[in-house]
This record gives C-alpha cells, structure tokens and sequence, in this order.
C-alpha cells in the first residue's frame, strides 16, 4: 500500500497532476532486487477496499489504468494479456 498512499500524498497533498505523481511513483518504485513469491501477494476484494478506503480504490484504479497503458503499448489489440496482467482481478466483479 506505500505505491497506493506515496500517490495519495503526491495528488491530494502537493498538488500533483496524476500523470505526474504516477511518474515519481512509477520511478520510485520500479526497482526490486528480489522475487516477488506469490504466496507473499495478497488479494483483497474490491468490494471490501472501496468500503473501507474508498480514495484509496480510486488511486488503485488509477495505477492500474497507467499500468494497462504501459501493457498495451508492448502488446496493442491483446485483451487476454491486458485482462491477465490487470492489477485488479476483473472476473468474476470489476
């Protein structure tokens, strides 16, 4: 939740356009010198995060959609991979 709450502070604090928030964030945090295992990567509904933080579901949406942007950019016209590379699981709710 730290990418979630740095753009929160980004946009809603300082006054950051979202273009521009995402872009810190997206360089801040773009690095990794481990594996992400994925028992170590947890779901939570969007249903439960829209009711208990529901800004922070709009800024997941929004790293999502700049996130499917960068995808369709690699693969243009490819559903299934946007879909399966989606960070918010689509199927069975949105």
């Amino acid at each position: 939740m730290a990418i979630v709450e740095l753009l929160r502070i980004l946009i809603d604090l300082e006054g950051l356009d979202s273009d521009t928030a995402f872009e810190i964030v997206y360089n801040t945090f773009s690095y990794t010198n481990h594996t992400v295992l994925p028992e170590a990567l947890e779901k939570w509904s969007v249903d439960l995060i829209t009711h208990l933080l529901p800004r922070h579901m709009e800024i997941i949406y929004l790293i999502n959609h700049f996130w499917l942007l960068k995808v369709s950019k690699k693969f243009p016209d490819n559903i299934e991979k946007l879909k399966s590379l989606s960070i918010i699981e689509e199927e069975p709710y949105r």
